[in-house]
């Protein structure tokens, strides 16, 4: 088969070869319509001419009579003359112009009758002697003027019949102009349609494929990759064709390659989750299960049943329910700390602890897919950290009274009870006093921890003036910082609304939190405190001008036993711990930010009492 060049090149000389034909056949006609209006004018045309002049010529001679005949003979001779010789001359050219039938003869009848007509003329103007008037108007109107007319008649006949001859073939030409019209139209649409259709068919014999091809292409696009283009062509088309088969087999190996790897990848992924010890809990973006492990299984039920129900259907703990929803609705991590992201579910009857973990999954274009929710079995944990807390208290308890036994024994030898003490020995007995000291609020702070974490020591809530718990926990440290030469200020506080909260507990914590800043803060440096009110909530902070605390101690800073290097030494760490379980208990948060050489500033909310109870009472406050 020829190439798709030479087929296009074909189609397009066939039309220009059928534009040729057309123009070639108007070309014609105009030709043959012009050749027959040059014979209408060449011939008749001038016969018509010729015999106007003759006519003309003869009335001049007719006239140069009538001249003579008013006296005027030599104007009339004149006038005669030259009018005779422009009739001859006429003449001449008409019977040199014979084109009709009939016109020689008149051409003949007019030869004679003007020289009849010149000799009857010449005998009235050049009579010698001249003829009497009345006998010349006898002579002109006897003989004269018949002659005249009978030649005048003559002339016309010529006149009449080239005019004659001029309509006829006028019709003849309107007929053939219209013939030429009719074969143009006819040869125009002929040729239109047969231009139309070899273009129909060069189109069609080069779209067809390329249509066919890009509906298999289609096909492929939507994931039919066993398409086949079949074409028994040789031309470009069909190497496109073959390109085209030829792509769609690479396709659809490298597909199935593809598919394998994904295939492969999600055995893994599977595996891995099924793998897993802790239960994994996968939704989609509608909080529907699309996917629970072995682990989930043993806790909700088996995933055949399960797959496809609402989480919320699935899983009868409220607070994994919302760590979902805010997953896939809002898009958020649900990773709390402490006893708010831990869950505790009945299972083979024993309740188990699970630390609660939820993460939305989007994909590379960061489109919502689900949520991945993650139970982390701490069980063991929470006893290891029960067994540790009950060892705690039961050895800070046991410790507390040979703790205080010995402060006794060392304020009877201080106050001489053992008879009187040397200097060496009164030093000696007061450092014991001071590590007895040290250790008894050791021992107090573990009792209280464990206290804390045990829920021994609820808060007594009541309605409480934020400034009133500020100046109680000055008063106590005041005295602290003025031995050390720091400064205690109070930043705003007038007009704040009362919260809901334990007076002890809360007076303890900015105590705490006073005592750490004046104990990093060196002499002339400032200590302040300030409560404000957000709407919901009154602000407390207390910020100094010390140390600071290293970045990578923040995040555990609150945690129980955490001291920072190189600080003042006044605690076994376990001060900001106690005060961030009063904060939680309140309801609250503590947060601390804090900068090398430039202070820390610590803030914990407490939540404001909207609608109070008119007589309220420790346990029916409500924020």
């Amino acid at each position: 088969m020829i190439n798709l060049r030479v087929q296009l090149l074909a189609s397009h000389i066939a039309l220009v070869a059928i534009m040729v034909l057309v123009m070639t056949g108007a070309i014609f006609s105009f030709y043959h319509l012009g050749g027959s209006i040059d014979r209408i004018l060449k011939a008749n045309y001038d016969s018509v001419i010729i015999a106007q002049q003759m006519k003309e010529t003869l009335e001049r001679q007719d006239s140069a009579v009538t001249f003579y005949l008013a006296g005027q003979a030599q104007k009339a001779r004149t006038q005669y003359e030259a009018n005779r010789q422009l009739f001859e001359k006429a003449y001449q050219a008409e019977a040199h112009n014979i084109t009709e039938p009939g016109e020689q003869a008149l051409a003949d009848d007019i030869q004679r009758q003007f020289a009849e007509y010149s000799t009857a003329v010449k005998r009235l103007l050049y009579a010698e002697p001249p003829l009497p008037a009345e006998q010349a108007r006898a002579y002109y109107f006897g003989t004269l003027e018949p002659d005249f007319e009978r030649l005048k008649q003559r002339a016309q006949a010529v006149l009449d019949l080239n005019q004659a001859a001029i309509q006829r073939a006028s019709g003849r030409a309107k007929l053939e102009a219209q013939r030429a019209t009719a074969v143009g139209i006819g040869v125009t649409t002929a040729a239109a349609a047969l231009a139309l259709f070899f273009a129909f068919g060069a189109v069609n014999a080069a779209l067809a494929p390329l249509r066919s091809v890009a509906r298999q292409a289609e096909e492929i696009g939507a994931g039919h990759l066993n398409q086949r283009i079949v074409l028994r062509r040789n031309d470009e088309i069909g190497a496109l064709a073959v390109s085209f088969n030829r792509m769609a087999e690479q396709l659809r190996e490298a597909w199935k390659e593809e598919e394998e790897r994904l295939h492969r990848a999600e055995r893994m992924s599977d595996a891995a989750l099924e793998s897993l010890y802790d239960p994994v809990i996968v939704t989609d973006a509608h909080e529907r299960v699309v996917h629970l492990n072995r682990a989930a299984e043993g806790l909700f039920g088996p995933v055949n049943i399960e797959l496809g129900r609402l989480v919320s259907d699935v899983v009868g703990d409220a607070r994994i329910v919302d760590a979902a929803r805010n997953a896939v609705q809002k898009d958020r991590i649900s990773a709390l700390e402490g006893e708010a992201g831990m869950v505790n579910i009945q299972s083979g009857g024993l309740q188990r602890t699970y630390r609660l973990r939820a993460t939305p999954m989007r994909d590379a274009e960061d489109v919502l897919l689900g949520a991945a929710i993650v139970l982390e079995d701490v069980t063991h944990l929470r006893e290891l950290d029960r067994l540790k807390t009950e060892f705690i208290g039961v050895a800070s308890h046991e410790l507390r009274t040979p703790v205080q036994s010995l402060l006794l024994s060392v304020q009877l030898l201080c106050e001489g009870a053992a008879g009187e003490l040397t200097e060496d020995q009164r030093a000696i007995v007061a450092a014991q006093k001071e590590d007895l000291d040290r250790l008894e609020r050791m021992m107090r702070d573990l009792l209280d921890v464990t206290r804390l974490e045990a829920g021994m020591m609820p808060p007594r809530f009541e309605l409480v003036d934020p400034c009133s718990l500020i100046e109680s926990a000055l008063q106590t440290v005041s005295a602290q910082a003025e031995t050390k030469g720091v400064q205690l200020q109070i930043l705003g506080g007038e007009d704040l609304p009362q919260v809901r909260a334990d007076r002890g507990q809360v007076v303890r914590v900015l105590v705490n939190l006073l005592n750490n800043a004046v104990r990093h803060t060196p002499g002339g440096g400032e200590v302040s405190v300030r409560a404000r009110s957000n709407g919901s909530a009154v602000l407390f902070s207390v910020r100094d001008t010390g140390t600071g605390i290293p970045k990578e101690y923040l995040p555990r800073i609150f945690e129980r036993f955490v001291q920072v290097p190189g600080a003042t030494r006044g605690g076994a760490g376990l001060g900001l711990s106690i005060a961030s379980s009063i904060v939680h208990a309140h309801g609250g948060e503590i947060t601390v930010e804090s900068e090398l050489g430039r202070g820390s500033e610590f803030t914990f909310a407490l939540p404001v009492v909207t609608k109070p109870h008119p007589n309220p009472s420790p346990d029916s406050l409500t924020p």
